[in-house]
């Protein structure tokens, strides 16, 4: 059985840099901590507890663990952010994580209870959840300080195996329509994104609605200071593919899909599946995943790699990285592309239905466009053109 870490000392957690500390301090005041543990205590059969000073943060929430009389912890997650649209997508998340629950094995903290606006008795949206004993995949083995935020090498494979299985029961669970998950008084639905719209029934007016509404979020002179040095050529051709990446997406959708199928069902996607959002224990054997804000349905054409697996797409990079075989020059890059290919065999080993998610990530073609549309709404220098040019070849 895998170890577990028995004191809370042993948690890897400190105050991130994301939000000011004055922020965050704010929103220390503004909780409402009496009213909370009361609010738990009588979800846990009337049992006192008590808030212990662990703390850590990041862009939208607070983390803190509540401790029971019997030795019981719960996560009290705060909201940060308390817009309209924001507080949506704190709802989505929950309705997403209560779904996994009754649809899968797939780890996950279970939600006890949850609020998603200021009127309440806590005053700020929260989230009291299940309590997982141990650290985030960047925070184990002595996290950023010894790792630089990478899984320590001997760790890897263990790890990787751990994820595949997750992955594999993630993307197991299909539905209908692209979009966001949604409770219903029936089970469960599929609304829209709130940038795009939807939902969608098919691939290829997902694909349509992304391309009208892609916006790249640099200016065309921030982008010619951030290529000063590059040959001249490279700047244009780079600024001229980041103009028609969206028009040359809807342009591609229909002739790619008449190949590749265009109906679903679409399997469920965490958009951020990093190792900041995955707790393991401290053999690196995954607890839990955490953090499904902005989790979704998605063509099984943007299916890809965990984010710690991510690499650039060859065209899209610049040629100079590459030998003349076409392999990374970058020792780390070549064991990047290994790892993927590693972590494919994985994935075969966990299916057990059948090899949907193998097949979607052995498909280089499609990963790279994958890459490519997250990378356009980062506002990611590249060769956008040229990912294009090499999936018309087989479409």
């Amino acid at each position: 059985m895998a170890s577990t870490l028995s004191q809370i000392d042993e948690l890897n957690w400190k105050i991130t840099g994301y939000s000011s500390a004055k922020y965050v301090d704010e929103y220390i005041k503004k909780t409402n901590w009496v009213g909370l543990c009361q609010i738990a205590s009588s979800l846990n059969n009337g049992i006192s507890c008590v808030l212990l000073d662990k703390t850590t943060n990041g862009l939208n929430n607070l983390v803190r663990i509540l401790q029971f009389e019997d030795g019981t912890k719960w996560i009290a997650r705060i909201r940060f952010r308390t817009s309209a649209s924001s507080l949506v997508r704190l709802r989505s998340e929950v309705h997403v994580m209560q779904l996994i629950k009754e649809k899968s094995n797939l780890p996950i903290p279970k939600v006890f209870a949850y609020e998603t606006d200021e009127h309440n008795p806590v005053g700020v949206p929260f989230i009291l959840m299940e309590f997982l004993p141990g650290n985030t995949g960047m925070d184990s083995g002595g996290g950023f300080d010894v790792h630089r935020g990478r899984i320590p090498r001997g760790s890897c494979q263990k790890f990787y195996r751990s994820v595949a299985d997750c992955q594999v029961q993630m993307t197991a669970l299909r539905f209908p329509k692209i979009g966001t998950i949604v409770k219903t008084e029936d089970g469960y639905d599929i609304g829209p994104f709130q940038d795009i719209g939807g939902p969608f029934d098919t691939v290829a007016a997902f694909f349509e609605a992304w391309a009208e509404n892609a916006q790249f979020p640099s200016n065309e002179q921030k982008i010619r200071d951030l290529m000063k040095g590059a040959p001249i050529e490279w700047t244009e051709e780079v600024l001229k593919s980041i103009n028609e990446f969206p028009s040359q997406i809807k342009a591609l959708a229909r002739d790619l899909l008449h190949r590749d199928g265009n109906n679903g069902p679409f399997p469920l996607c965490h958009t951020d599946f990093l190792h900041s959002n995955i707790i393991v224990d401290d053999n690196f054997d995954v607890l839990g995943i955490i953090d499904w804000e902005g989790a979704c349905t998605l063509p099984l054409q943007l299916i890809t790699f965990p984010n710690f697996l991510k690499a650039l797409p060859r065209p899209f990079d610049s040629p100079n990285n590459y030998d003349e075989d076409g392999q990374p020059v970058d020792a780390e890059d070549k064991q990047r592309w290994q790892d993927r290919r590693d972590y494919v065999q994985m994935v075969k080993s966990a299916e057990y239905e059948d090899h949907i998610l193998s097949t979607c990530l052995s498909n280089e073609k499609h990963v790279s466009i994958a890459y490519c549309m997250t990378a356009f709404e980062n506002g990611k220098l590249g060769f956008y053109n040229r990912v294009v040019d090499e999936l018309r070849k087989i479409t």
